[in-house]
């Protein structure tokens, strides 16, 4: 009699070479990303080494995109690509100081060549899954530990930190945070006194690549509080937390982060959970959804923030109850020791994603959680697939769900990612396109004025590029709208117009709001000035701009600037109308098809 599928299945992972094959197979994977080459906060920080950004951080702490400083972000609004609507109090810090060095180090090394920094995420990449299945074998049984390793290696949601080089900062993170939660296990099953230390060091060394590493810190402390006390141990929560001690020693980090200036505020895209609990709490309510549907069933978080988030809350919802009732149907067929895993690994994801929710929302802050997700998504598919207790109906169900993950995270996962690679290696080559394609012409030293262009990567980025490949091109890069509506341009004088979104409000994007917080509302007769141009608000909506007026300090004809519009496809020249008349300024998809 043949054995059934499941039983199969179980020999094939638990073949000699399979660990070897899954590593192959997650070096061919993160291999294709190299094709993204540099890619949008890339040559940010490639500018900040470059010093072409007026206030650029050193090069230990390149993340510190804003420090709060009031004084210094009004002065670099005047002068830089910063849009106008800039909070002065902006803060978006993040203390990264491995990273830093390790982006330095490469960029002294390989220059503007990007196939150098990819090389150095894959093999860093590889290592962490390396490490990832080491650990899931110490604490699964040999067949579930290397499903949980084949799901973590090819799953899409690490396509961006194993290819998108400003992101090396989560594997810097989380492969000593690993390695150190391995060696911590060995230390307390088996008594490895090396294990005692090598445990809290890789947790030190992962909080200096990045703050991703606090999901580390969450699975040693839910391991304490609900993993296997070996015999030899004391049992009991007081003993539980007494050995957690060196992890909570350890998130003095949070202090000596904020010492270090680290942090966010008046932002709407990352939340700081120390500054400001209660807007956290909001925040984790509405994106923890959104990031376990992205977990459970592969729908890509960033969608979330061009999208309407309500369908993907209520996904990640279902999603997670799905699982819940899909576990809770495999639970009389899943051994002691799975469950025994189960207890603690995934309380940590859950407390990972927690750490991980402040962040600007996206699939690439799932790199620490998938460390819990990936043996839960295997326990389910193996024993969902047997031949369990129950019968009829119930059996077709956990067959069914069971199944739907083998397909997403299995037969699917490989090639999400390398679709996931190939439309983000198209988009950043669409990026590329836009900056060299600006109809900016001659002579030097431009003021360039977008008046409408809502996706970031024909807004905000494109400038960065032109200052590395053509220092002299431009002198000044003011984005007057990123609303993502018609817009509307009446001259009033020889230097002077207005600009009208038609049918909403400015400051209503993922990527406006990132500058500007809602609870941040702009009052009307808000003015600023930027590159010798006057930007005042003349008519508000609950807060949010809907027509501004701008006098460029210079005719419209004057050759020394240009303005510009998202249209047909690149930033193209907008033709100057006369005094008294009207022109509109329609919307279309920017590189990235949502914005």
């Amino acid at each position: 009699m043949e054995p059934d599928p499941p039983r199969r299945l179980e020999r094939w992972l638990g073949h000699p070479r399979f660990f070897k094959a899954v590593l192959l197979l997650a070096l061919a994977l993160a291999a294709s990303t190299v094709t993204l080459g540099f890619y949008t906060d890339d040559y940010i920080l490639l500018c900040y080494l470059a010093e072409l950004i007026p206030g650029s951080p050193p090069w230990y702490d390149l993340y510190n995109f804003f420090n709060g400083d009031p004084q210094q972000t009004r002065a670099n609004v005047a002068v830089s690509g910063l849009p106008w609507w800039t909070v002065p109090e902006l803060k978006i810090h993040l203390v990264r100081p491995l990273a830093s060095a390790l982006f330095t180090l490469e960029r002294a090394a390989f220059g503007h060549a990007p196939l150098g920094y990819h090389l150095v995420s894959i093999a860093l990449y590889v290592a962490l899954v390396a490490a990832a299945g080491r650990l899931f074998l110490r604490v699964l049984p040999g067949a579930t530990a290397a499903l949980a390793m084949l799901i973590f290696a090819v799953s899409a949601s690490h396509m961006q930190p194993a290819g998108w080089i400003a992101c090396q900062h989560f594997l810097l993170a989380a492969l000593p945070v690993v390695l150190g939660l391995s060696a911590h296990l060995r230390y307390r099953e088996e008594g490895w006194r090396p294990g005692r230390y090598l445990g809290p060091l890789g947790l030190g060394i992962g909080l200096l690549g990045g703050e991703a590493a606090l999901g580390g810190a969450a699975y040693w402390i839910a391991y304490q509080l609900a993993g296997p006390v070996p015999p030899s141990r004391a049992a009991g929560w007081r003993a539980r937390a007494a050995a957690a001690l060196p992890v909570l020693g350890l998130l003095v980090y949070f202090a000596a982060y904020k010492a270090a200036g680290g942090g966010a505020a008046h932002t709407g895209g990352y939340v700081d959970p120390l500054s400001t609990p209660l807007r956290f709490a909001a925040a984790a309510a509405e994106r923890l959804p959104i990031l376990l549907g992205n977990a459970l069933v592969a729908v890509p978080a960033e969608l979330s923030g061009a999208l309407p988030r309500g369908p993907f809350i209520a996904l990640g919802l279902a999603a997670t109850a799905g699982v819940a009732l899909l576990y809770r149907a495999c639970l009389r067929a899943i051994p002691e020791r799975e469950r025994a895993a189960l207890r603690w690994l995934v309380p940590g994801a859950l407390l990972a994603f927690l750490t991980c929710v402040g962040g600007f929302p996206g699939s690439r802050l799932l790199l620490l959680p998938n460390l819990g997700i990936a043996p839960l998504l295997a326990v389910l598919l193996l024993r969902g697939l047997g031949r369990g207790p129950s019968t009829g109906p119930a059996s077709w169900g956990r067959r069914a769900g069971a199944g739907f993950l083998g397909v997403v995270h299995v037969a699917l996962a490989p090639l999400m990612f390398l679709l996931s690679t190939a439309s983000n290696a198209d988009i950043a080559r669409k990026f590329e396109d836009v900056a060299r394609t600006a109809e900016i012409g001659a002579p030097h030293r431009k003021r360039v004025f977008l008046a409408a262009s809502s996706d970031p990567l024909a807004s905000i980025y494109p400038q960065a590029i032109i200052a590395l490949e053509s220092p002299d091109a431009i002198s000044c890069w003011s984005m007057l709208s990123m609303t993502k509506a018609l817009h509307r341009l009446t001259r009033t004088g020889p230097s002077s117009f207005t600009l009208a979104p038609v049918g909403q409000t400015m400051l209503t994007g993922a990527f406006e709001t990132l500058y500007r917080a809602p609870s941040a509302p702009i009052p009307p007769g808000y003015e600023v000035r930027q590159c010798g141009a006057t930007i005042r608000v003349a008519e508000v909506e609950g807060g949010k701009p809907t027509r501004l007026e701008v006098d460029l300090g210079a005719p419209l004809e004057d050759p020394g600037l240009v303005l510009l519009a998202w249209r047909d496809g690149r930033l193209r020249r907008v033709a100057p109308p006369a005094v008294g008349e009207t022109i509109e300024l329609p919307w279309s998809p920017g590189p990235t098809g949502f914005f």
